[in-house]
């Protein structure tokens, strides 16, 4: 049932990717109630075969993020009809829920325990935290080439779907300032849960280097935009290099730290 629920999402972020792309190859853009309507009956198949997963081990984590992209696609293009971030956020929903099937997304016995409620809000709101630093890397990533076509005087017709300049700051803005409270709260969690099971669990050392980093790189980035007051290109550039460092951070504790049996 776990396979199929996620052969189920992972067909519906396809046909929705399809549909957010299309206007970009030329295609007839598709109704919104379609845009709105086929991811979210993906993140409810996802969400129903969640339910039934431990969320410790490779295949749910990745699965987990996945859901988190297709939240925030579905949030985006609601809130603030962005149907370009689904340029980014469809494939990888639809990619990464792809590994999550070819590693195995079956239930494991030895990892009970991962359903402890402390530890599943502490993955879900984690995976969330760093899947808003995502979006807003995505939302530089094309405000950045927005900019570009703008002051070279070639803007041509695929941008004119992109939402405006002003949109995807501000876009940029939310995620980064809701992403730090959750990741937050996420680490929060982590640190209560290993104090709450002290000598009965143990947590992998790249793990808590890597969260700790993110967390510190996701503060910076919302204190140079809220406090600094930071807008524009610099907030561009410093969501993608912030992004970009975490991504390298997560790469070099990959390779160095082989085999960590809870590290992705």
């Amino acid at each position: 049932m776990i396979v199929t629920l996620h052969l189920l999402a992972l067909v519906l972020y396809g046909v929705a990717t399809v549909l957010s792309v299309a206007p970009f190859v030329g295609g007839r853009p598709a109704p919104r109630a379609l845009l709105l309507g086929v991811p979210s009956a993906g993140a409810a198949f996802h969400v129903a075969a969640l339910a039934q997963l431990p969320l410790v081990g490779l295949a749910p984590a990745v699965s987990m993020l996945a859901l988190c992209f297709v939240i925030l696609q579905v949030l985006s293009e609601r809130t603030l009809k962005a149907s370009a971030v689904a340029l980014f956020t469809g494939p990888l929903a639809a990619g990464l829920t792809g590994v999550a099937l070819l590693i195995g997304v079956g239930p494991e016995s030895q990892y009970a325990v991962a359903r402890d409620t402390w530890l599943v809000a502490h993955v879900a709101l984690s995976f969330l935290g760093l899947a808003l630093l995502a979006l807003a890397f995505f939302t530089a990533a094309l405000y950045l080439l927005q900019f570009r076509e703008l002051k070279s005087k070639k803007f041509g017709q695929v941008f004119q779907l992109f939402p405006p300049l002003a949109q995807l700051d501000r876009l940029n803005l939310v995620a980064l300032g809701a992403g730090f409270p959750i990741l937050t709260l996420g680490v929060l969690l982590a640190i209560g849960y290993a104090i709450r099971f002290a000598g009965g669990v143990e947590i992998a050392k790249a793990q808590a280097v890597w969260g700790a980093f993110t967390w510190v790189v996701l503060g910076w980035a919302v204190w140079v935009r809220h406090v600094r007051h930071w807008g524009g290109r610099r907030a561009a550039f410093a969501s993608i290099a912030g992004f970009a460092a975490v991504l390298l951070v997560y790469v070099a504790l990959k390779l160095t730290v082989p085999g960590t049996a809870r590290f992705l």
